[in-house]
């Protein structure tokens, strides 16, 4: 393991200015939704794309919301967004629906062209694919239900979920 590391290492030593730092990695997105977006930038996003999005506040404590919604972005059918909000901060955003490969491919071929490329993961007839940047994660995880596939889009904050 070292022996692979130590030119990586090495290269940092020498040219630090050469590998990206952390903190200069493209914001994680997906369909112009961002970890963390507030409970209003989610509601602005899906009305520009003609969805729908209402939230139930919690009833045992004020702090959090499930919304839910659906968008149906071009040549494509309907799309479910669920949300969980703490504080007017999206914690989890899952955008989920039947999706068929070719759409699949071209999803994680995105996600792959501006956040790197990452190896699937398959475990019981499902395969998932993870992006994470400075405590926020985006993953795609594809099922067979039924016969057709489900592709879901979860994007994380981490930080909003460690406040708890």
């Amino acid at each position: 393991m070292l022996r692979r590391l130590f030119p990586v290492v090495l290269l940092a030593l020498i040219l630090p200015g050469s590998l990206p730092a952390q903190g200069s990695l493209p914001q994680l997105d997906f369909m112009g939704f961002n970890p963390g977006d507030t409970r209003r930038e989610v509601e602005s996003l899906l009305s520009s794309k003609g969805g729908e999005w209402r939230c139930a506040s919690s009833r045992v404590d004020g702090r959090f919301s499930e919304c839910r919604g659906t968008i149906q972005p071009d040549g494509m059918g309907e799309l479910n967004v669920i949300g969980s909000i703490i504080n007017g901060t999206t914690a989890v955003l899952l955008i989920e629906g039947t999706v068929d490969d070719v759409e699949l491919t071209r999803w994680v071929d995105d996600l792959t062209s501006r956040f790197g490329n990452v190896s699937a993961r398959l475990a019981n007839g499902q395969a998932m694919w993870q992006w994470t940047r400075q405590r926020h994660m985006i993953r795609v995880t594809t099922r067979i239900e039924q016969g057709v596939r489900i592709v879901s889009v979860s994007l994380v904050d981490g930080p909003v979920l460690d406040a708890l």
